[in-house]
């Protein structure tokens, strides 16, 4: 096995096993995408769980090899089962609506479909207080057994990927990705991002990138806390000017 992996499973057992699945789900969902054209909202029905999957099994292998700087190690069991759980959920429910050809998110067509929905919201709830104790917890631990720079790197991608987490709720208060127009409209391929309209979803996506994209950089970039720091601002900066104006209604992809 890869020693990055070794020192993964190592680190955090639960979370390499939940990321691995996470992984393999979505190769699937990328061979029934192949295979299977359905569309739901206007993009193949698979593709939801693919991009979903993907990310939260890389998300996941990022937490998990994070949270091993917490001293607390019943700390990082209960953060961990959380994790766990509500990914486990959200992926489950996302699965269920593919293949039921129905949408995961916003549908509330019928009883069943909006308790699934009701679910969902309830299960990014959960996750996003999670996220927000472990920002918390890192704060509060002035000391880390590692670098000062990538101490900071930690802590500020852990709550830059909180901030952005709220645009989820923004999307649960607004009922739709999209500031207006109909989330069925055709978007970007594959991405299904909306050229016409200000679409939440890439702001959605530039938030939970934030969380490797800054770690990473503090790892392999910059090696001072005032780099960091810096680029953390930076980031946070630009991604809240792009969520005024997806707010706005301007839409960030170029419509050709």
């Amino acid at each position: 096995m890869n020693p990055f992996f070794v020192e993964l499973k190592k680190r955090n057992n639960l979370l390499f096993w939940n990321g691995l699945l996470q992984i393999v789900i979505s190769v699937f969902c990328l061979g029934f995408s192949i295979i299977e054209h359905s569309s739901i909202l206007g993009a193949n029905a698979f593709f939801k769980p693919l991009k979903y999957c993907f990310t939260t099994g890389l998300i996941t292998w990022g937490f998990a090899w994070i949270l091993n700087k917490l001293y607390s190690k019943k700390s990082i069991k209960i953060l961990s089962v959380i994790h766990f759980f509500t990914t486990s959920v959200i992926t489950s429910i996302i699965l269920l609506q593919s293949f039921r050809g129905e949408p995961s998110h916003f549908n509330t067509s019928t009883p069943f479909d909006s308790m699934l929905n009701s679910i969902l919201w309830l299960m990014y709830i959960i996750y996003t207080l999670m996220i927000g104790v472990t920002t918390i917890m890192f704060f509060n631990q002035k000391k880390m057994p590692t670098s000062q720079h990538f101490a900071w790197g930690i802590r500020l991608s852990i709550l830059t990927y909180f901030i952005f987490l709220f645009v989820g709720f923004n999307m649960m208060i607004n009922k739709s990705h999209l500031i207006s127009g109909v989330d069925s409209e055709k978007g970007l391929n594959f991405l299904n991002w909306n050229s016409k309209h200000g679409d939440l979803r890439i702001i959605h996506f530039i938030g939970i990138f934030s969380f490797p994209v800054i770690t990473m950089a503090s790892y392999y970039v910059f090696k001072k806390k005032i780099q960091i720091i810096w680029f953390a601002l930076t980031y946070i900066i630009l991604g809240l000017i792009l969520y005024l104006l997806t707010m706005l209604d301007i839409p960030l992809i170029p419509n050709f």
